[in-house]
């Protein structure tokens, strides 16, 4: 008992002293843990409300079991948030560690290897990911509670006590309010193997050795402990239904019918082994040299239930390597769960058997017959490497987030907090960009709303639904649909009162600068702020779903109400059986253990083949790392790692990759990388390559790179060719000769006109005073038409800003049928400049795009275009549209040093050069094509992005193919229905400009007759990257 003890307390001063001393460095970082904050900020603020506006446009907290939240928001009260969740944390590392010596107590029957079993779990590698890595707090709370109530569980079933009944099932109501899924499973893969083992325990008593107990010995004693058996899954399943009752009435009024995100989890792991690594190598750790034993032992006859679980268990923790898991769990649910939460399930099971082989191992018959038959050196030193081999885990497990990052660094939340508290910001929705789980503390600081959330069930909105995306935040990372969803939100911000946007990643800039955003401001943090003009406020008043008063009160008292329940019971009549004078009798479960006199000789030979086939494919996977990455082995080799540094921009990397007898220094190598820039170099991220040698030899070869990459506004296919020499058994690549264009002039000198707002002038909080309110520009429609092209519909025209103050410009479109019924909306986006200088003109496209994939035909493509477009699906043809044009002061973004030389028209397209004749860089330019009729009248709008961007005083060359219009049909014409800043255009029309001379603007078109067309124009839009 006194060693037993010292075990068990020896594991809660490491529990505590290592995992409490590391959560304060690491669980801030995980991926679940700031989600879990924001949900208890919303009970600290509003505990009986389920109602939630700040995600979503609104979402309920009922989908989720509120207990660890409502603790956190609890002790909240006392030291903040932040003291609330890591309290939480400290208790689950001790509900954890103590957990798993009573499962290990009841599995055994033996002190010393329950106590063991504690001290590995301290150490256990899926532990440290589940609560480091992972940051799930409920399923470690559940999960923990589910071991403690095991044992009350088996007493009932074996002595029919009643006092036992009751702790197993307050135990179980703590169980379900921490995390639904555990009880559920927990059910099925840990109490019904109990209650075979209880089965098979009363078997055992009635018989006298092993070889009597029969199926109907067996059968017998089922017979006689069913109607306990019976009560107690009567009572857990009322428990799981009653103490969750308004979680299971939510998921019933809003059933999960998204598109599945996917998850690493259920990936096939031999085809994605980082994916493999992370959930089920790691997690096993040092586990899976010991599986024979481990299955050998749960295949005795008293685990036999408990072998089979973790079999299950073990299949389907493989995800998609196999096909069972799916075939199992069904397609809903194989998409729903994470399938991680079964290995951790198998290897929490596992955990009793191992401390008993370690136990067996250090003091008891294993280590006798290793003595024996190699030696007490052999013992020692295999000793040894067992244990360096579980400290090297969890070394390796603690350091997967640094060397696979979950998170961007860590953000300062004060200064976006600030931002959105002043001149009334929070009265509009924002969008946080690269923040990634940080959003949800950020969420917790303020009272602002985004449309953003993360909590993947809780998602409202059908351009997050009908995407298999997590958020928006992290968008980039889901290629087509991430990026298509993202521009919607962009495109259409005012559908949701969307206004700001806090960007952490330059990526997501052109797309913004392309959508119509402004830069507002970067805040002390980094944090660049964006900002939409001419979105209206959140409204005063907003839609919720209710629900009734007493599913409120249930969902603010039940979950608490379990653990003071719970408490008294379990920790009261603790203490009256400690303060009993009277001998406490030992648990039925400890007559069962196990003598451990001979340990099987031919399991340790087959333990040690295990061992070494694991070696074997552990040093198997090594080499095989190490052939495919070591960057200067081979010539495929040298170009991977080359272009992996360019796309990480570690450029000292790729430099060191070129020819050393080229001489080039890392100063001219970064001074030649500078001046190539442009989407491709500064917001592009490299999707795939494919390299093909040729002229190969032992010391050269030849290589032609094919890249793909990915950008916010298209997807680019770009081919290179490098000579590649080997020198001194290294791969190096040969720089290329690059041809610059040096500008003729040191120094230039540029005059312009520069446009200042000071907004708010007086000091108050107060809304804006009126004469602080800048008049909107006034802007004409000079054309509208409706134009149906390939089956689609789109509204093109051209629009003039005819005041004398630069104008951000936002134009909508409606599409009507014969009955004026609505039928579809949508702003312009590329298609259009959206910042004008006084007297400039734009040509503008405006596509309808519907919410893609919605239809259960459409099929998700397999490749990323961020160009992928899915129209409306219209229910009548529409015949009519109208036009809504906005004009508001712009003060940024108006740089115009970009103009056109050199046009060639030719017949497969358009060639010619952009010169940036201005001060400053442009870092895309966008090209907009404009077709014309014979008479001059505009047919079409298409656009082109350059993919290199065009220094100072530099040249850049572009190349656009030519578009067949054959098939076009204008439909309407009229301009009756074009409003500007809510007035009549015909009002405009005529007052600011008296009579207009349409020739200067038919002087810009050229000649060039096409399938549909006669003319053309060509319009610059650019977007500069780095603003001086």
């Amino acid at each position: 008992m006194k060693n037993t003890n010292s075990l068990l307390v020896l594991a809660l001063f490491f529990g505590l002293t290592f995992h409490g001393a590391s959560i304060f460095f690491t669980l801030e970082s995980t991926y679940d843990a700031l989600i879990h904050l924001f949900f208890a900020d919303h009970y600290a603020n509003s505990w009986f409300e389920p109602w939630d506006y700040r995600w979503y446009t609104g979402f309920t907290v009922q989908g989720y079991p509120p207990l660890v939240h409502q603790s956190i928001a609890l002790l909240s009260y006392i030291g903040g948030l932040k003291f609330g969740m890591f309290t939480v944390a400290l208790l689950g590392i001790v509900l954890f560690i103590t957990g798993t010596y009573r499962f290990g107590l009841l599995m055994t029957g033996n002190q010393k290897v329950a106590g063991y079993t504690a001290l590995l779990a301290v150490f256990s590698t899926t532990f440290i990911e589940t609560l480091h890595i992972f940051g799930q707090l409920p399923s470690i709370i559940g999960l923990s509670v589910l071991l403690h109530s095991l044992p009350e569980i088996y007493l009932w079933i074996k002595t029919g006590r009643y006092h036992y009944l009751l702790t197993s099932l307050s135990l179980i109501a703590v169980t379900v309010t921490s995390h639904h899924v555990t009880p559920i499973f927990g059910m099925v893969f840990f109490v019904f193997p109990l209650i075979g083992m209880v089965v098979m325990d009363v078997s055992r008593d009635k018989v006298s050795t092993n070889r009597e107990l029969t199926f109907k010995v067996f059968f017998k004693s089922f017979r006689q402990l069913f109607w306990r058996i019976v009560g107690f899954g009567f009572s857990s399943l009322v428990l799981i239904v009653v103490c969750i009752l308004p979680y299971w009435v939510n998921s019933k009024k809003n059933p999960i019918t998204q598109i599945p995100i996917p998850h690493g989890s259920r990936d096939n792991f031999l085809e994605v082994t980082s994916s493999g690594l992370v959930f089920f190598i790691v997690p096993w750790g040092i586990l899976l040299f010991f599986l024979p034993y481990i299955f050998y032992r749960f295949y005795s006859k008293r685990y036999l239930f408990f072998g089979l679980s973790i079999s299950a268990l073990t299949v389907l923790g493989t995800g998609g390597t196999t096909p069972i898991p799916l075939k199992v769990l069904g397609e809903t649910a194989f998409n729903i769960l994470t399938l991680d939460r079964f290995t951790l399930w198998a290897t929490i099971m596992a955990l009793p058997i191992f401390g008993e082989f370690i136990y067996r191992l250090a003091e008891a018959d294993l280590k006798q017959q290793l003595q024996l038959r190699f030696g007490a050196i052999y013992h020692r030193v295999l000793s040894i490497l067992i244990g360096g081999s579980i400290l090297l885990m969890v070394i390796f497990t603690m350091s997967l987030g640094y060397f696979r990052p979950s998170q961007p660094q860590k953000i300062k939340m004060l200064p976006i907090v600030n931002f959105l508290n002043q001149d009334q910001h929070d009265q509009w929705r924002y969008l946080p960009l690269g923040f990634g789980d940080q959003m949800a503390w950020l969420s917790a600081q303020t009272n602002a709303m985004t449309v953003d959330g993360n909590y993947h069930s809780a998602r409202r909105l059908p351009e997050l639904t009908t995407r298999a995306i997590e958020r928006l935040e992290n968008s980039k990372f889901r290629g087509v649909e991430g990026i298509g969803s993202l521009q919607q939100f962009l495109t259409v911000p005012e559908k949701y009162n969307l206004k700001y946007i806090f960007s952490n990643d330059k990526f997501y800039d052109p797309i913004l600068y392309f959508c119509g955003w402004q830069r507002l401001q970067q805040l002390e943090n980094g944090i660049m702020v964006w900002e939409k003009l001419n979105v209206p406020p959140v409204p005063s008043i907003l839609p919720k779903e209710d629900v009734a008063q007493w599913l409120k009160l249930m969902w603010g008292i039940v979950p608490i109400l379990t653990i003071l329940i719970a408490f008294v019971i379990n920790i009261q009549l603790l203490w009256i059986r400690i303060l009993n004078s009277r001998i406490i009798r030992q648990p039925d479960y400890m007559k069962y253990g196990v003598d451990y006199r001979k340990f099987p000789s031919l399991l340790i030979s087959i333990n040690h083949l295990w061992a070494f086939l694991i070696l074997l494919l552990l040093g198997f996977g090594i080499y095989q790392f190490y052939i495919h990455n070591t960057a200067q082995r081979s010539p495929q080799n040298v170009v991977k790692a080359y272009y992996n540094a360019l796309d990480f921009k570690e450029f000292e990397t790729a430099h060191s990759f070129l020819d050393v007898e080229k001489e080039i220094s890392i100063a001219q190598y970064m001074q030649e990388v500078s001046v190539t820039d442009g989407i491709l170099s500064s917001y592009a991220k490299l999707d795939a390559m494919e390299i093909k040698l040729s002229n190969e030899t032992d010391l050269n070869a030849r290589a032609e790179v094919a890249t793909f990459w990915v950008t916010p506004l298209e997807r680019i296919q770009k081919t290179y060719n490098h000579d590649l020499v080997k020198r001194q058994g290294k791969w190096y690549i040969v720089p290329s000769l690059l041809d610059s264009d040096i500008p003729t002039d040191q120094l230039f000198t540029s005059n312009n006109t520069t446009f200042y707002n000071h907004g708010r002038r007086r000091i108050t909080t107060e809304q804006t005073h009126h004469e602080d309110v800048l008049k909107q520009p006034v802007l004409e429609v000079l054309s509208a038409k409706l134009v149906k092209m390939d089956g689609s519909y789109s509204v093109i025209g051209e629009l003039q800003n005819v005041d004398n103050v630069p104008a951000d410009v936002v134009l909508k479109a409606t599409l009507y049928n014969d009955e004026d019924k609505e039928l579809a909306s949508y702003n312009a986006k590329f298609h259009m400049k959206h910042k004008l200088m006084p007297m400039e003109t734009t040509t503008f496209k405006i596509n309808f795009e519907g919410i893609a994939w919605s239809q259960t035909k459409d099929t998700i493509p397999p490749t990323f275009n961020p160009d992928e477009f899915t129209p409306v699906t219209f229910s009548e043809q529409p015949t009519k549209f109208n036009l809504q044009c906005a004009g508001n002061v712009a003060n940024t973004d108006l740089y115009k040093g970009l103009v056109l030389q050199e046009i060639q028209l030719l017949p497969e397209g358009i060639q010619g050069q952009l010169y940036n004749s201005g001060i400053q860089e442009v870092t895309i330019p966008l090209l907009l094509i404009s077709y014309y009729d014979a008479d001059k009248n505009l047919l079409w709008v298409d656009h082109k992005f350059v993919r290199d961007g065009v220094r100072v005083q530099r040249k850049q060359s572009f190349r656009y193919d030519i578009k067949e219009l054959d098939g076009l049909k204008i439909v309407n014409g009229s301009l009756e229905n074009c409003y500007v800043n809510g007035l009549p255009n015909a009002e405009i029309a005529g007052k600011v400009i008296g009579e207009r001379n349409k020739q200067h603007s038919f002087d810009q078109l050229q000649p060039f007759k096409g399938s549909g067309y006669d003319f053309i124009k060509l319009e610059l839009n650019s977007y500069i990257g780095n603003p001086r």
